[in-house]
């Protein structure tokens, strides 16, 4: 090989190089801001559920109906330990935890005013 024919090898090998460095880059870059949208997607619904089914407890106890206590407290128990583990993963991302909270708290007036305006969100429980 004469010493062009070596010099343009060089420069190939270099431009190849550093195309695939972008590239890793850019696809590292994807694969984060993708995780991220998922990750405040489950956020959103994690909040929202656990706001929601604090009413729902609130309801169900006033009820007085074991089924309706135990359905509430189970789901609400599988929201709040979800919300835990999602609280993990939020803080490496750098999610704002206070707009979450923020859905909390309209999905729990949301559900009160549904109660309150006479819907059984655990009537579904009555049902044979």
């Amino acid at each position: 090989m004469g010493v062009r024919a070596h010099d343009t090898m060089k420069k190939v090998l270099i431009i190849l190089g550093i195309a695939a460095v972008v590239g890793c880059s850019l696809l590292i870059y994807v694969v984060f801001k993708a995780g991220g949208v998922v990750l405040k997607a489950q956020g959103q619904s994690l909040y929202s559920g656990a706001g929601a089914w604090s009413r729902i407890q609130e309801f169900a106890r006033a009820q007085g109906e074991a089924n309706y206590i135990a359905e509430a407290d189970s789901n609400l128990k599988f929201l709040e330990d979800g919300i835990k583990q999602w609280r993990e993963s939020a803080q490496v991302v750098g999610l704002d935890i206070t707009s979450f909270e923020k859905m909390r708290a309209t999905a729990y007036e949301t559900t009160d005013r549904n109660i309150k305006n006479g819907q059984n969100p655990l009537a579904y429980l009555d049902t044979p």
